[in-house]
């Protein structure tokens, strides 16, 4: 396994565990240092299949 892979991985687990809170999609991607909420709806939905409101 990559490096990079590794780390996305590790930030999707945080993202999932982040999404399934009752916040804005902004409030996790921010958490995460992702500067706009649209590349972390793109990032989640590229490692999980599903967008971060649907999980």
């Amino acid at each position: 396994m990559s490096a990079k892979r590794f780390l996305d991985e590790r930030i999707a687990l945080e993202a999932r565990r982040l999404a399934t809170t009752d916040t804005t999609v902004a409030a996790p991607a921010a958490q995460l240092g992702f500067t706009e909420a649209t590349n972390f709806v793109k990032f989640y939905r590229r490692l999980t299949g599903t967008t971060p409101h649907a999980a």
